[in-house]
């Protein structure tokens, strides 16, 4: 298996993830086009899934980057992968906020329930953390001398 590969696949696939995520999410009657919410509210919106491109384009860049320190670049793929799912957690920790406004919730739910982003939020961290373990190289990639099949 061609474990760098893979790792680059894997973050492509989250990159995606984050940019067209927000904007599946959010380009709709119950974020942006939302009348009852008032333009800041908008503003943030917008720069969130702005946010998500721009990371994005990051994760892409150093997943996909040749040149420079490995170590450095997977670095740079992971946090530029994962900071839009942890700061989406992190968010639940503000006062006042929801996981979404009253007038969205389905019969049978409350605003006190599990919050149905956590699942992407975990899962997304989980393909961040796999691609960077894949990524990540091994010893005998460091000391080619150690290598079964050196010599």
């Amino acid at each position: 298996m061609n474990r760098p590969l893979v790792a680059r696949c894997l973050f492509t696939i989250n990159a995606v993830g984050i940019a067209v995520g927000g904007f599946v999410a959010d380009w709709n009657g119950s974020h942006i086009f939302n009348p009852r919410w008032p333009p800041h509210a908008k503003f943030h919106d917008g720069q969130t899934l702005a946010f998500g491109v721009l990371l994005a384009a990051a994760t892409l860049f150093f997943a996909w980057r040749r040149s420079g320190d490995r170590r450095t670049n997977i670095l740079a793929a992971t946090i530029t992968g994962g900071v839009l799912y942890w700061a989406q957690a992190g968010a639940f920790f503000a006062p006042g906020v929801a996981w979404t406004d009253p007038e969205f919730l389905k019969a049978g739910q409350s605003l006190d329930d599990f919050p149905p982003q956590i699942y992407f939020e975990v899962l997304g961290t989980l393909v961040v953390g796999l691609a960077s373990w894949l990524a990540w190289p091994s010893r005998t990639d460091q000391h080619p001398e150690l290598s079964p099949r050196h010599g």
